[in-house]
């Protein structure tokens, strides 16, 4: 594998400094950028679209949640590489262990954000069990179907950081 170096576009690096927290919608980072930058509503969108999918083919930003309700992930590496002066990324080659780590920690952090959408997605169904009695049936069918999909996740989580683990171990005893 060959260094490859993609361009970090310097809008879009302010953008993404002003994102508070790790994670943001698609819908506001499109907002942001509109109002940061005076751009139409189809400029911003084609930048954020272009410069995502530049992060997201290098793993430095992750994508999770549906088409219409994305949200995107800052990886501590893209974070770090926006607090120092590097305007361009340049990813290094990676052995076959190295590269199937990093897509194990991608996974970890997808399997992460989408657990923590879907326990909020719990919270939200246990408000509304108390809100609409007479709904009662509806939500706690809706509400199992939703702490199942949790368990779940809850199980690859453990894997993917069990698979890790090993992993880290494996690499410490050969070193």
């Amino acid at each position: 594998m060959t260094n490859e170096t993609i361009s970090l576009n310097q809008k879009f690096r302010k953008l993404l400094m002003r994102v508070d927290g790790s994670s943001i919608g698609r819908k506001q980072l499109i907002e942001l950028a509109e109002n940061l930058f005076s751009l139409s509503k189809i400029q911003a969108e084609r930048l954020v679209a272009r410069n995502i999918h530049a992060l997201t083919t290098k793993d430095l930003i992750v994508a999770t949640g549906k088409s219409n309700a994305r949200i995107y992930q800052v990886t501590p590496e893209l974070r770090t590489i926006l607090q120092s002066n590097e305007y361009k990324i340049t990813t290094k080659p990676h052995d076959e262990k190295g590269v199937s780590t990093n897509k194990l920690m991608t996974e970890e952090t997808k399997t992460s954000t989408e657990l923590k959408m879907v326990l909020g997605e719990i919270q939200a169904y246990q408000d509304y069990l108390e809100q609409f009695p007479q709904q009662n049936k509806t939500i706690l069918s809706l509400l199992n179907k939703t702490r199942d999909h949790a368990s779940d996740l809850y199980g690859r989580l453990s894997a993917i950081n069990k698979i890790i683990k090993a992993t880290e171990i494996e690499d410490n005893m050969t070193c």
